[in-house]
Formats: structure tokens, C-alpha cells, sequence
């Protein structure tokens, strides 16, 4: 189903998510193709996980508050980028900072859901908070609620909604830290109230799609564009690293496959292993007894790519269990973009993309990496050439672009 811009413009979207340009998670990767056709109003995040006393949460704490008592910085004015179009120039990647925006809130509120009291009390808040800017912000326009969170079954069973989208990009109720049981109950919720679920991998479609009206499969695409284009850049830190460089990107938390990567640095003495990306439930301390792993934080989206050209490999060593089993890491299609040869642990994504990349279980882990950095050091290319040549035609087909207009069929079509 082609949707016109006709069609669009009768609607307004309320996008609950992460923070919106925080990081480039799959709803914004989304919405930045979406917002040049139509308003969206973004809900910023609105936290499942009751804070600890660390420092981590209350940095983001204080975040949060901020938001809350700058009232110029809760509604932003829309900017326009891009286009659905993946053959027009201003489809390239977005900077996350100044380039797209959509009318941005950040609702006041309760920092938990676990019990009926607090979930009631944060049901009321955003309502109310939502409700507000749809006056504001589109008065007389159709609004379409789309969730990546459970936790607001509240507003799926509101009327005003012309259509309630949960797009489930995770089991969330085995994350760490977060309480299973009210997640389970709240999504539960959710999944009876909604029209339709977006899932991103199928575990969680071939879980969930029983219990929803609708369902569709939408897996993470790529921006083609950003990572197949990138140059090195001279001015990042890896530049002075020795090669040959095994680098992984993103979140380095309890779902990192520690023991793998640790057991592949000390097997490969001659590598360095690089981590780009936030530590969150880790110290680092704990592998200051490998000398050639290092973590270098988070870096900014925009850069990201020139910073992965040094890398000589890429690395995806996570744990496989119950909650990973539903995960499609953004990063599997971005590393394949670069050209970069990939070892990826055995997640259903990783398997589905086989043949494009190397999947390895945490024991063959480190002895896969050891075996491509020798192939890389004779000269030989790790991925065959009819691998390379099907990739290219694949990740053609995975754009953002192609899956925006995806995204958007499902919901605008009729029930």
C-alpha cells in the first residue's frame, strides 16, 4: 500500500520513545524519514526502570528535571529533512542534532509503575500532558498513537487515538533492573488494547502476535548512505591505535558476552579491541588485566562511521538467553554497510544474516576472531566476493527509507 501525502496530512503522530536525538534508536531512525510528511509529536522518555542510587541515574535524573522546569525546551518547533524517497539527496543520514525535530514533550513524572497507585497517578500526567499538545500542536487532525513502551496502556485504551500502534522493539520484561511482573502485566494491557503490533524481530512477533488484533514483522533497516560512504577520520583516537583493530559498537552492558571478548583480546595478543559506546553495569576496572582492550564512550552518530573505518573487524559478542533471543542489534546491518568483516554471536538476526558474516558461539568466539585476523593478515578477504555482491543487493532493500514507507502501510492501512 502506497500512502499519499494527503493521506498524511490528516493525521498527527504521538510517538512514545527514548529521548529524542539521545541516540538514533530504531523509532527515530523511523520518524526522521516520517516527519518532512507529517506532524509528530514526541513523548521523551518516559523511564521503566525505578531509579537506583548510582550515578548513572542520577546524572539522568538530573536530565530529566531539567526538561521539566525549561519550559522553552518542552515544544520545539518542527524541522523538516529528507524525504520517503531513497533516490533523493536529503534521504541521507540525519545529524540527530539540528536537521529534524519533531514538537518535542517532557512530561512530568512519577518514576515508577510497579504499583497500581503510581501507574495510575503517571496515566493521569500523560493524558493530560498529551492531550495539551494535541490542542496545541494539531488541533482537528486525526492523531495515531505509536508506543515502543508498554507501560501506558492507559492512553491505548483512549478513544481519541484513531489508531494505537505498539511497536515492540524488545521483551522488556526481562530487562535487567526492570520488574518483570508489572512489565509483564502492563504489557499484557497494552497488547489487548492495541490495533496492531509492529514487532522488529520475529521471537517477539511469533510470541505476542496471538495476543494483538494485528501484527507485522518490520526488522531494522539501515542507512545505507552514512556507513557505506564513510571516510576515515585522521582526527579519532583509534587512529593512533596499533592494527590490527577489533572494535565493537554500542550500549556495553549485561548483555555483552564479557567472557568471550575477554578470552578473544587474551587470544589475540597482537590485536587491539576496541569498545565505542556507553558502559552501563559494568566497571571497567574489572579488564584493566587486558591490556589491549580499551573503551573509548560514547561517540555522536555523525561521527561514528569515520570512526569505524579503522576498525580492521567487527565484533557482536553478546550473550544468548531468554531476553537476547528477542534483541535485533541496529549495529548487525550498520557494520555489514561498512564492508568491514563481522563475528557475531549466535542471536536470531545474526543467524538469519549468515551469510553475509561469521556467527560464533561463546566458546568458538574467540577462535573465530583469532582465524579472520590471520585470513585479514595474509591478505585473503574474510566474506567471499559472491557474499559481498548478494550483501550489496541486500542492504539496498534494508534502507530506512524503504522501511519508514513500511512502517507507515501497516498503520494507515485499513483494518
Amino acid at each position: 500500500m502506497q500512502v499519499s501525502q494527503h493521506q498524511l496530512s490528516q493525521y498527527v503522530f504521538v510517538v512514545f520513545a527514548d529521548d529524542w536525538g539521545r541516540h538514533p534508536s530504531s523509532c527515530q531512525h523511523l520518524f526522521s524519514r516520517i516527519i518532512p510528511q507529517a506532524q509528530v509529536i514526541w513523548v521523551n522518555s518516559i523511564g521503566m526502570r525505578t531509579p537506583r542510587f548510582s550515578l548513572h541515574d542520577f546524572k539522568r535524573a538530573m536530565q530529566v528535571i531539567r526538561a521539566w522546569i525549561r519550559p522553552k525546551t518542552r515544544l520545539k518547533a518542527r524541522a523538516g529533512l529528507g524525504s520517503l524517497d531513497p533516490a533523493s539527496d536529503t534521504a541521507s543520514a540525519p545529524s540527530w542534532q539540528n536537521t529534524v525535530c519533531p514538537h518535542i514533550i517532557n512530561p512530568v513524572m512519577w518514576p515508577s509503575f510497579r504499583g497500581a497507585t503510581s501507574t495510575a497517578l503517571n496515566q493521569r500526567l500523560l493524558s493530560r500532558a498529551v492531550h495539551e499538545a494535541l490542542r496545541h500542536v494539531a488541533p482537528g487532525k486525526h492523531p495515531i498513537l505509536v508506543s515502543t513502551s508498554p507501560i501506558v496502556p492507559g492512553l491505548f485504551r483512549d478513544q481519541k487515538f484513531a489508531r494505537k500502534v505498539y511497536y515492540c522493539v524488545d521483551d522488556f520484561t526481562h530487562w535487567h533492573g526492570i520488574d518483570g511482573r508489572a512489565m509483564h502485566r502492563l504489557e499484557q494491557e497494552t497488547l489487548d488494547a492495541c490495533d496492531l503490533m509492529i514487532a522488529t524481530s520475529t521471537s517477539i512477533l511469533d510470541s505476542r502476535a496471538s495476543l494483538v488484533n494485528a501484527s507485522a514483522l518490520l526488522t531494522h533497516g539501515v542507512d545505507l548512505k552514512h556507513f557505506s560512504r564513510a571516510i576515515t577520520n585522521p582526527a579519532s583516537p583509534l587512529a593512533a591505535l596499533p592494527h590490527p583493530l577489533v572494535g565493537m559498537v554500542g550500549v556495553f552492558d549485561r548483555r555483552v558476552d564479557a567472557h568471550a571478548l575477554r578470552a578473544a583480546a587474551v587470544l589475540s595478543p597482537q590485536a587491539t579491541f576496541v569498545i565505542l559506546g556507553p558502559v552501563i553495569d559494568w566497571d571497567t576496572k574489572e579488564f584493566r588485566d587486558v591490556p589491549n582492550l580499551h573503551f573509548f564512550g560514547a561517540v555522536p552518530y555523525a561521527d561514528l562511521p569515520g570512526h569505524v573505518c579503522h576498525f580492521d573487524l567487527c565484533i557482536l559478542p553478546y550473550v544468548v538467553d531468554e531476553f537476547t533471543q528477542n534483541i535485533n542489534p541496529l549495529k548487525l546491518k550498520e557494520y555489514l554497510a561498512t564492508g568491514k568483516p563481522v563475528i557475531a554471536s549466535p542471536l536470531p538476526e545474526a543467524i538469519r544474516l549468515a551469510e553475509y558474516l561469521t556467527v560464533a558461539g561463546s566458546d568458538e568466539f574467540p577462535h573465530a576472531v583469532a582465524s579472520a585476523l590471520a585470513t585479514i593478515a595474509s591478505g585473503s578477504p574474510v566474506t567471499p566476493i559472491h557474499a559481498r555482491t548478494g550483501l550489496d543487493t541486500f542492504l539496498q532493500s534494508e534502507s530506512w527509507e524503504a522501511k519508514a514507507k513500511r512502517f507507515l502501510s501497516y498503520i494507515l492501512e485499513e483494518p
